[in-house]
């Protein structure tokens, strides 16, 4: 029997082991792709970003692997990747999985953060506002034992600096509402229930798409399948299979 296809997308730092063990655990079963958003040879062009290079660069994921549809399972910013690659390309959209994802443009804690602290660039030295950022951004939580600022801020210093500054001004200017009162794709939200700052953005959620299976994950954080990668997984496979095609199919009576 062919496999479904999953295409697995990071966060706004990082790299394509975002979902690691999830791939791992899933490969038997699907077939699963994960890359760099920001790899130069990859995205053909080097210092620069816009969100239409990073939609076609997962459209081109679909094409190498010649597929027309894939489940798309997203970490944080990725989301933001999903939703305008989903507008533009719908019928290649099976499902869609985000992982600490985040409404932008609406009033919010992390929107304030996020004005606040891109003010402060002009003001200090890269590193130092780099660090400011992640404090802000990606703040450390007592409850869960991680240094979530040091990872950020590591990872961060990766990404060339005109690049991460698109993408941090992109979390402004994605209109997310618009985007997700179109969708017809299933979507499910997983939030840690730690991780207050960017579900300070979900206020509305239903209200932008009524049909968003949200669900909201016990001792966790931001990251909430590194925190609890059992729980989350079991969320994702029992929505995967819900949503395979040939499941759609026989509800359709196909």
């Amino acid at each position: 029997m062919v496999k479904e296809t999953i295409i697995f997308l990071h966060g706004i730092v990082g790299n394509k082991n975002a979902f690691k063990k999830e791939i791992e655990k899933l490969k038997a079963d699907y077939d699963c792709i994960a890359y760099d958003f920001y790899d130069p040879e990859d995205l053909g062009v080097e210092g620069f970003l816009s969100l239409d290079l990073l939609v076609e660069q997962l459209y081109n994921k679909y094409k190498k692997a010649g597929i027309e549809q894939a489940h798309l399972c997203t970490l944080s910013f990725g989301c933001i990747v999903a939703m305008a690659f989903a507008k533009k390309y719908p019928h290649m959209v099976i499902s869609m999985t985000y992982v600490g994802g985040y409404c932008c443009k609406v009033p919010s804690q992390f929107n304030t953060n996020l004005r606040k602290v891109l003010k402060e660039k002009r003001k200090c030295e890269y590193d130092m506002w780099l660090k400011r950022y992640a404090s802000m951004l990606s703040p450390n939580t007592a409850f869960i034992a991680e240094d979530s600022e040091s990872i950020f801020f590591t990872y961060a210093l990766l990404v060339h600096p005109h690049v991460l500054d698109y993408s941090i001004r992109l979390q402004l200017e994605f209109d997310t509402k618009a985007a997700l009162s179109q969708m017809q794709i299933p979507i499910l939200w997983v939030m840690g229930e730690y991780d207050e700052l960017y579900k300070s953005t979900l206020t509305h959620l239903k209200k932008y798409n009524p049909y968003v299976e949200y669900k909201e994950i016990k001792q966790a954080g931001h990251v909430a399948h590194i925190h609890q990668p059992q729980q989350f997984l079991s969320l994702f496979q029992s929505f995967l299979t819900k949503h395979k095609l040939i499941n759609r199919e026989s509800l359709s009576g196909v």
